[in-house]
């Protein structure tokens, strides 16, 4: 998580919710991995937990990472 100040928890949480996009082993798993992590940002949006930059930093990695591994399991 470059360029963004988040707490060990909540790092821990980001770290497996990308690692859960990654392993995803069908686009369904990966759409559905992504949504979750989109929930978890938003979910740290209306606590108010981080500020606006890292809000927004925080979802193009997960929409980056789930975009990615949707592409790798793409059957063409």
């Amino acid at each position: 998580m470059e360029g963004i100040e988040l707490s060990p928890k909540i790092e821990r949480e980001a770290d497996k919710l990308l690692a859960q996009i990654a392993r995803a082993d069908s686009m369904i798993l990966a759409a559905k991995a992504g949504a979750r992590a989109e929930g978890f940002v938003l979910g740290l949006e209306a606590a108010d937990a981080l500020n606006d930059s890292s809000i927004d930093k925080l979802y193009v990695i997960f929409d980056v990472a789930t975009e990615e591994r949707l592409k790798s399991l793409a059957p063409f």
